[in-house]
């Protein structure tokens, strides 16, 4: 049998009673890139012990030492009891019906998040129109609900870290309050119809949500209170019947199969089940062949470890429901976390971290880093010891850091990493040395789904500790329903990258041509090359990035099969944005799709090479265009976190059946000038040769119709691939 692995000096079986193979992983060695791993057996203790799944008891007992002690560890877990306890003179009240997606949460005229006045009152920001009914109401219930499945959490713990009865009493509250309200809640789903759909709920409106709180609140608070005194049999029988078991039967009518649902799905079924002590939910959660952990390990995660959806927002928003699916199963004696595939999701974000940690905003993403990380890592940590962790677990004590016996410690420095390249995420990450610790993201690879956007060869830029070429991800208010997600966040526009015929691109996936790094780690010139055809039916679009220690080249390459508009497009963080080419006002609302967002907006005409100068408070950048025939310029700005998030952009338009778009974005930092001077381009049938003067050094750099990079400065060559 597999070998579980050691936790608190000693090995999950080793707690329990030996386990029952009642029933069995069936769909043998599972391919993920280790041969000899094989699923575990899934079966429940003979004799449950509460609690099961919330905590061990070595793990609570380091709780309850610490509450006992002194310091920060002390500080850290008196204030969850401290919590419980402020709440405990306060009424508990709950709302008329389940919660609402914050999705409705808007102003339908402006598309911005809504201001709430009171629980039935909501004023738009911007035009100070007020909102009140269903569904804006609903929100606000939502909020409520998972603020008393807070107050229901604090105080179970409370409880188990104080033994005092008063705070299993409030949890208790709660949960045979809902227990007596959750199948009385008017089934709705987020769509807001009560008839149809097998995605909605009682509690809130969809089977994900609930799911969530399940696994996360509900499950583990029910496990430890489970046999505090105040609780009777017909109350334990209530929250058991009344509320778990419902909630399991409902999300299971909803199998997602790829989705990051089902994973949340998978963690309600496990925790709901381990707490009713059930095995067929555990087996589901894990097992079932088109929906369980391991299906989701094999169909939706990459190589390298990506969550399919290629955005970092929902890549740890999956990590969310895994951890509490391999933590439940390794408290009962189910070791999941020796998955080779596991183990990528949670170290990946490591490899994609940018000079200031963030990381690359692709798809419906707000803004993530690899601070977001340290939660999860802590997990791991005890399982693997991977030195690769150290420099970003957390150096002050946490909840999670006292439950699983880690003993903080300053950080080893992050080491500087190296350019990386993701083929089956379909992500190449560049970086060079140099005081601007440049770094430049280029996306390329499949098709994120509901989550992904229409973006592909698209980049981000980021040098001097400042975000500067930026994707939009998507609205901080969720305006999932609303035309400016699907106009300017998910479409194409939003993104740095070549429109056709101002439309967006459809759902496609990108093929790498090349990828170098000239030494390691960061060099001072590493590129990447690739190619879409999917995008733009009739159209075959090439991009290059050539990232150098002061400047990033941006050389494409587009042919078609009939004559067609080309539109350059790049998103710059700054105050303004000024080229000399592009002169007069205009107003564009109409003239395309998403253009309702652009503002400011200005345009010209040229046949020059075009200057364009994005202001920033502490980085400027300046954009230097090769010539090539007539451009159409625009400059003006558009969406950012919110329609008020304004950020400049500019908009370089050619004609025909072939354009090239050869640029350099230099940052400068306050009180320099740009030291870039020309960009020059000469296009063939076999190559394009960019020229960059910059200063009294010549780079060249060569981009073959075979796929070959070759780049020179001063004449001697820098890299070859």
């Amino acid at each position: 049998m597999l070998q579980s692995p050691v936790i608190d000096g000693r090995r999950p079986f080793a707690r329990r009673v030996s386990l029952v193979s009642v029933l069995a992983c069936v769909l043998g060695p599972w391919p993920v890139g280790a041969d000899d791993w094989q699923p575990p057996k899934v079966a429940l203790p003979q004799r449950l012990v509460h609690p099961v799944i919330a905590c061990t008891p070595a793990e609570l007992s380091r709780l309850q030492a610490a509450f006992r002690g002194t310091g920060p560890e002390h500080r850290v877990v008196a204030e969850v009891v401290q919590r419980a306890a402020q709440n405990l003179g306060r009424p508990l009240t709950f709302p008329p019906r389940g919660g609402q997606h914050n999705q409705w949460y808007q102003c339908e005229k402006c598309q911005l998040g809504l201001k709430t006045i009171d629980d039935t009152h909501h004023r738009c920001p911007r035009c100070d129109k007020v909102y009140s009914g269903e569904p804006y109401d609903d929100v606000v219930f939502a909020r409520q609900h998972v603020g008393n499945l807070q107050r229901m959490t604090d105080a179970a713990w409370a409880y188990a870290v104080t033994g005092e009865e008063k705070f299993a009493q409030a949890a208790a509250a709660v949960l045979l309050g809902y227990a007596a309200r959750y199948s009385t809640y008017p089934y709705h789903t987020a769509a807001r119809s009560v008839l149809s759909g097998r995605s909605g709920g009682h509690l809130f409106e969809q089977t994900l949500n609930e799911a969530n709180h399940l696994a996360d609140q509900i499950a583990p608070a029910f496990d430890l209170i489970h046999d505090a005194p105040c609780l009777s049999d017909a109350d334990r029988a209530a929250i058991r019947n009344g509320l778990i078991a419902p909630m399991l039967e409902n999300m299971d009518r909803h199998k997602a199969g790829k989705s990051n649902w089902q994973t949340w799905h998978n963690a309600g079924m496990l925790a709901g089940g381990a707490v009713l002590g059930d095995e067929r939910w555990v087996a589901k959660a894990i097992c079932d062949p088109k929906n369980g952990f391991l299906f989701q390990m094999q169909a939706s995660v990459s190589a390298e470890g990506m969550w399919y959806e290629n955005s970092w927002g929902y890549h740890f928003y999956t990590l969310g429901a895994l951890v509490r699916i391999v933590e439940g199963a390794r408290r009962l004696g189910i070791d999941l976390w020796s998955h080779p595939t596991l183990r990528k999701m949670f170290t990946l974000p490591i490899e994609y971290a940018l000079p200031d940690g963030s990381l690359p905003r692709f798809g419906d993403d707000v803004r993530s880093s690899v601070r977001a990380a340290s939660d999860y890592l802590e997990y791991v940590w005890p399982v693997s010891r991977d030195p690769r962790l150290l420099p970003h677990l957390n150096e002050r004590p946490t909840w999670n850091s006292i439950l699983l016996g880690r003993t903080p410690e300053p950080r080893p420095a992050r080491p500087q990493l190296d350019s990386r390249l993701f083929p089956s995420a379909g992500h190449a990450i560049l970086r060079t040395a140099g005081p601007g610790q440049l770094a430049a993201a280029m996306t390329f690879g499949p098709y994120g789904g509901f989550h992904g956007h229409y973006d592909k060869l698209s980049f981000v830029f980021f040098g001097h500790r400042c975000e500067l070429g930026m994707d939009p991800g998507r609205a901080a208010s969720q305006a999932y329903r609303l035309p400016v997600h699907s106009r300017w966040y998910k479409a194409s526009l939003g993104h740095n990258l070549v429109l056709v015929d101002r439309a967006s691109q459809r759902a496609a996936a990108g093929e790498l041509e090349c990828f170098s790094d000239s030494a390691v780690p960061a060099g001072s010139c590493a590129v990447a090359a690739a190619r879409c055809q999917e995008a733009y039916p009739g159209v075959l679009h090439r991009r290059l990035l050539c990232l150098r220690s002061d400047y990033l080249l941006v050389v494409d390459q587009l042919s078609a099969d009939q004559p067609r508009r080309f539109d350059w497009v790049y998103h710059n963080r700054g105050s303004a944005v000024e080229a000399a080419a592009a002169t007069r006002a205009v107003d564009l609302s109409q003239a395309f799709p998403g253009a309702e967002y652009l503002a400011n907006v200005k345009t010209g005409s040229t046949n020059a090479p075009i200057a364009v100068r994005f202001d920033g408070a502490s980085v400027s950048l300046q954009a230097l265009i090769a010539a090539d025939g007539a451009s159409e310029v625009l400059t003006g700005d558009g969406v950012g976190a919110s329609v008020l998030d304004r950020v400049p952009l500019v908009m370089i338009g050619r004609h025909g059946t072939a354009a090239c778009f050869a640029a350099a974005l230099e940052p400068i930092p306050a009180g320099q000038s740009p030291t870039i001077k020309t960009v020059k381009q000469e296009v063939s049938t076999d190559q394009i040769r960019v020229t960059v003067q910059k200063g009294n050094r010549v780079d060249q750099v060569t981009f073959t119709a075979a796929g070959k990079v070759t780049v020179q400065s001063d004449g001697e060559q820098v890299l070859s691939k």
